[in-house]
C-alpha cells in the first residue's frame, strides 16, 4: 500500500527530537527503539493503537501495518512512515542494518522479552542493543504551555460533568449507578474517554483506595469517595472528591480537615528544585501528626500527561527534583479501615515561584 510523504516537523517536534538526539549521543548511542504508544505520540503525533519508531540522527522512521499508513501519513510529523513488512520488527531491523547504526536503546520498561529476541535475532552482532529507561520520560515530564493549556481544558469538562451529577448521589443509589451517569456526564462534556476506571467506593469501601465502583448502594451518615477523569483530545485529567450523605460526626469531620489541610499545605508550600519526598513530605507530615500517618500508605501524587500516571512521581522514594512546569497531582488520604476514608485529588502546575492550582473545583466537604 502506498505511504502518504512525510509532513515536515513542527517547531515542538523539532526541539522534542533534537533533545533527545543529543542525549543518545551523550550516551554513545546512535539511535532509540520506541514501542511505547504516548512517547511515540509526543514525539511524532501518531494516534493509532500499535506502532513501532525509529529515532536517529540519520532520520526518523514510524512502521505500521496497513491499518495504519493512511493514517499515519496523514497526521504524523517529523518521521517517514513505512509499512511494516513483513513485520514491526524486521523492517525495523533492516532499516536499522540501513542506516548503518552500530547501537540502538531500546525502552527497557516497556519492550517485552520477546520483542527483545525478536530485534537480537534480525540484527547482526555488530549492533549493539542497550537497555535505557526514561528517554522519552523525562521530556515529557516538563509540559509547554500548549499542554498545559490541554490540561485546563480537560480538566474544566471534568468538574463539569461532576457538576452535573451532585444532584443523583444520594442513599439508595448504587455506587454503579454513579459511575456510569458520571462517565456519561463526561463525554456530554466533551471526553472522548474516561482516563482510567472510574472509582466510587461508600461507607466502610471508601477505605479501599481504588475502590472500583459495585453493587453496593449508598446510605446515610457515610462518605463517598470519587475518583474520576477524562481524555479530551489526548491529555488526562484525575481528580478526587470526597462528598458526605447525611449529617457528618465530628471524627467524619476531623478526618475530612486533616486531609484538606494536608493537601492546602502542599499546594502553599510545593516550590520549583523540591525533591519528589520533599513534597509528598509536605502533606503526609500534616497527616501523620494528626494520629493518622498509618493510615496513609500511598505516595501523593504523580505527574499527569499523555498519561494518566507519568512522571513526576511524589512519594517517600523520590530523589528527582521537580522543576518549573510540571504537572502533577496532590492527593493525600486517610483510609480507616471497617469506617471509611477520604482523598482529595488536585492537578498542580509549578511555576517559577510555587504553584498554580490547576483543578477549580472546591475542595470544602459536600455535605448531601
Amino acid at each position: 500500500m502506498p505511504v502518504p510523504a512525510q509532513k515536515p516537523a513542527t517547531d515542538a517536534a523539532s526541539i522534542r527530537i533534537r533533545r533527545l538526539v543529543d542525549s543518545l549521543e551523550k550516551q554513545e548511542t546512535e539511535g532509540l527503539v520506541i514501542g511505547h504508544l504516548p512517547n511515540i505520540r509526543y514525539l511524532f503525533a501518531f494516534t493509532g493503537s500499535t506502532a513501532t519508531a525509529l529515532l536517529s540522527a540519520r532520520g526518523n522512521f514510524l512502521f505500521l501495518d496497513s491499518r495504519y499508513t493512511i493514517q499515519g501519513g496523514q497526521e504524523t510529523v517529523a518521521c517517514t512512515v513505512e509499512e511494516a513488512l513483513p513485520s514491526a520488527d524486521e523492517a525495523l531491523a533492516r532499516k536499522i542494518i540501513a542506516l548503518g547504526l552500530r547501537s540502538v536503546a531500546v525502552e527497557g520498561a516497556y519492550l517485552t522479552l520477546n520483542r527483545f529476541y525478536a530485534l537480537r535475532k534480525h540484527l547482526p552482532r555488530r549492533v549493539a542493543i542497550r537497555h535505557r529507561t526514561g528517554i522519552v520520560e523525562g521530556l515529557r515530564a516538563v509540559k509547554t504551555i500548549d499542554e498545559i493549556e490541554e490540561i485546563r481544558r480537560t480538566l474544566r469538562l471534568t468538574t463539569q460533568a461532576f457538576d452535573a451529577i451532585i444532584p443523583a448521589v444520594k442513599p439508595g443509589i448504587r455506587e454503579r449507578d454513579v459511575a456510569a451517569e458520571l462517565e456519561y456526564q463526561l463525554r456530554k462534556h466533551g471526553a472522548r474517554k474516561p482516563s482510567f476506571d472510574t472509582i466510587v467506593a461508600s461507607g466502610a469501601r471508601s477505605a479501599l483506595p481504588h475502590g472500583l465502583a459495585s453493587d453496593k448502594v449508598l446510605q446515610k451518615n457515610e462518605f463517598v469517595v470519587i475518583d474520576f477523569g477524562a481524555y479530551r483530545e489526548g491529555y488526562a485529567s484525575d481528580v478526587t472528591r470526597t462528598l458526605f450523605l447525611g449529617k457528618p460526626s465530628s471524627e467524619h469531620r476531623k478526618v475530612y480537615r486533616t486531609v484538606l489541610d494536608a493537601v492546602r499545605r502542599a499546594e502553599e508550600r510545593t516550590r520549583p528544585a523540591l525533591k519528589g519526598r520533599s513534597v509528598d513530605r509536605l502533606a503526609r507530615e500534616h497527616i501523620e501528626k494528626a494520629g493518622f500517618g498509618v493510615y496513609f500508605g500511598h505516595g501523593a501524587g504523580h505527574g499527569i500527561g499523555l498519561e494518566v500516571h507519568e512522571a513526576p512521581f511524589i512519594h517517600p522514594r523520590q530523589e528527582e527534583r521537580i522543576c518549573t512546569d510540571m504537572v502533577f497531582t496532590i492527593e493525600p488520604g486517610i483510609y480507616l479501615p471497617d469506617r471509611g476514608g477520604v482523598r482529595i485529588e488536585d492537578i498542580v502546575r509549578v511555576t517559577p515561584s510555587g504553584c498554580e492550582v490547576l483543578t477549580s473545583y472546591t475542595k470544602e466537604l459536600i455535605v448531601l
